[in-house]
């Protein structure tokens, strides 16, 4: 039981970071398509000198949680009946975004800012997204069977995950691409 808890503590550290990646390299995907430079960073990617449009910059904005939302769907389809790949890449998706969505208050995230900008109010498209995000993260618990070991796993490793990753930001270097 023990080994079982620890495997996914590791799991989802792994995961999380991983995540947390493919999100900002989604960013930097976007801001390069568009011709921009920028500055990449573990949990955040700016445009150097900035967007020349409210539309490049909701499209750099945009790109992270679509990534996100891109793996949360392929970990719903890697979920199977005692699968646990697939549950945790949902869940780190999901805790990415809520996580995202509560330094909101002090910060708009990546949805919160085009919330705004669209006219939506603050909420609106982090609501949307974590709700979906939800949703699928019901769906591929089910579809794996996944419990409590698995949840407490899974919530350990997330917590240690997302801890590197915030406080790693200062000790790693930016890459400017």
């Amino acid at each position: 039981m023990a080994l079982t808890i620890l495997r996914q503590i590791g799991l989802a550290l792994i995961v999380v970071v991983v995540c947390n990646l493919l999100h900002e390299a989604g960013h930097l995907v976007a801001a390069k398509a568009l011709g921009y430079d920028a500055v990449a960073r573990i949990n955040s990617v700016s445009i150097t000198g900035g967007a020349a449009s409210w539309r490049d910059a909701a499209l750099v904005d945009a790109a992270g949680p679509l990534v996100t939302l891109l793996l949360a769907i392929i970990g719903v389809m890697l979920s199977k009946r005692g699968s646990t790949l697939g549950p945790t890449i949902v869940f780190a998706a999901l805790m990415m975004r809520i996580l995202a969505t509560a330094v909101s208050v002090q910060a708009p995230n990546d949805e919160a800012r085009i919330s705004e900008a669209l006219g939506l109010g603050i909420w609106i498209l982090p609501a949307l997204v974590v709700g979906l995000l939800a949703i699928l993260m019901l769906v591929g618990a089910r579809r794996s069977g996944i419990g409590w070991r698995w949840l407490a796993g899974a919530w350990i490793g997330a917590s240690l995950g997302f801890t590197a990753v915030v406080f790693g930001e200062g000790y790693l270097p930016a890459i400017t691409l």
